[in-house]
Parts: structure tokens; C-alpha cells; sequence
């Protein structure tokens, strides 16, 4: 009897070691794939265009600006008529235009796109027949006190040789007299290098269509 109880006594801390093996957690080491990181994109601090378009290699913006009186009439008339079309007061919309030349593969090396002759001839507010007249009194001083220049012309110190550079901006502004009821302005930039014009429909801005729609009552 007292062998078998010493026996005992011995494999009981045996038998404990056991018992705390089995007891103690298995440990399974994990792995989880973590993607790594995209960047955020980050906001662009531009303004969003009213309108936009390319026709072969130079991209075309179109921000609408402010509205404001014009201090001079038109000194125009229509056919057949002896009344001023637009006179002193008639609400003007300012607007900002921008060329960004984009390289073709086809044109190798050249780092630059000819705009030479642009115009915006052909310009009409949508649903009117007549074209859109340009505030040729007061638009180039409101130009200036965007810290733009007036019409395609005014970016370049000679008649000849326009040419803006691929991926950089070259912006000049322009203004219009308000017919009344219009809310959209169908702007034509004719570059001839282009082969044909560019027509984009620029939705008014709430300011224009408010006075606009003023002048007419």
C-alpha cells in the first residue's frame, strides 16, 4: 500500500504538467494582407468650366465672370431700325477664355501650338439671330482689372505668330451686351490652325440671367 501511494505522489506533478500543457492556448500565428495606401486625391483649387472643347490640338475653357452696367451704348443698330440695340446700362456678362495646347505624337518635338488669327466671330446667345456684340467700351478695362487681356489678340504683341505652349494656360477675356430672356451664350473660337470652329454652349450664370431678364420687363 505505502508503494503504491509513493508511486502516486510521484506522477502526480506529471500529471499536472500535462493537465497545464493541455490547458495553455495554442498560439496560431496570422497573417493578414494589408493593401498599402493610395493617396488621396487631392482637390483641385481650379473652378470648374462653364464649358469646354477641343476640336484637334488646343483645349478650350470657358469660366463666365461677373455682370456689370455698361457706362456706353453699342452705337449699333438693327436693320431697317434707327434705335440703339443696346444702350448705356445694359446689363454686360464678362467672361474668361483659356487655350492649353496639346502635343499630338504626330507632331514629334514641337512644344507649342499656333493659334495665330483666333477670333471669336460667329459668337450668338442661344435662340437670338442676330450675333452676340461685344462691349468694346467697357469690356477692355474690366479685362484689365481681371489681370487678363482683352480678346485673342491682346495675349500677343504682334498681328502674327500666336502661339501657346502644350499643357500651360493662356487666358484672355471678353464681354458681351445682354439681349433680354437669354441664358446661354454659344461661343465660337474660330482657330484657324484647327480647321474648323470650336462651338461651345456656356450656360449664364444666375447674375447674367437676372439682369437679363430685368432689361427685358
Amino acid at each position: 500500500m505505502n508503494k503504491k501511494l509513493i508511486a502516486l505522489a510521484a506522477l502526480l506533478p506529471c500529471l499536472a504538467l500535462v493537465g497545464c500543457a493541455a490547458a495553455a492556448p495554442v498560439r496560431n500565428p496570422s497573417f493578414s494582407t494589408v493593401a498599402p495606401a493610395k493617396p488621396s486625391p487631392t482637390p483641385s483649387n481650379d473652378a470648374t468650366p462653364a464649358a469646354d472643347g477641343i476640336v484637334d490640338s488646343v483645349y478650350v475653357e470657358v469660366f463666365p465672370g461677373g455682370t456689370f452696367k455698361s457706362k456706353q451704348g453699342c452705337r449699333c443698330t438693327l436693320p431697317n431700325s434707327a434705335q440703339e440695340l443696346f444702350p448705356a446700362g445694359t446689363p454686360v456678362t464678362f467672361m474668361k477664355v483659356t487655350m492649353i495646347g496639346e502635343w499630338k505624337p504626330s507632331q514629334g518635338a514641337q512644344a507649342y501650338q499656333d493659334v495665330t488669327g483666333t477670333t471669336l466671330k460667329g459668337t450668338q446667345f442661344d435662340g437670338r439671330p442676330e450675333p452676340a456684340v461685344l462691349d468694346t467700351a467697357d469690356g477692355p478695362a474690366v479685362a484689365k482689372g481681371a489681370r487678363l487681356p482683352w480678346l485673342p489678340q491682346g495675349l500677343f504683341g504682334s498681328p502674327r505668330d500666336w502661339t501657346i505652349p502644350n499643357n500651360k494656360e493662356r487666358s484672355f477675356g471678353a464681354a458681351w451686351y445682354l439681349p433680354a430672356g437669354v441664358d446661354r451664350l454659344v461661343l465660337t473660337v474660330d482657330i484657324p490652325s484647327e480647321g474648323k470652329p470650336l462651338q461651345l454652349v456656356v450656360p449664364l450664370p444666375t447674375s447674367a440671367t437676372s439682369a437679363a431678364n430685368a432689361s427685358g420687363e
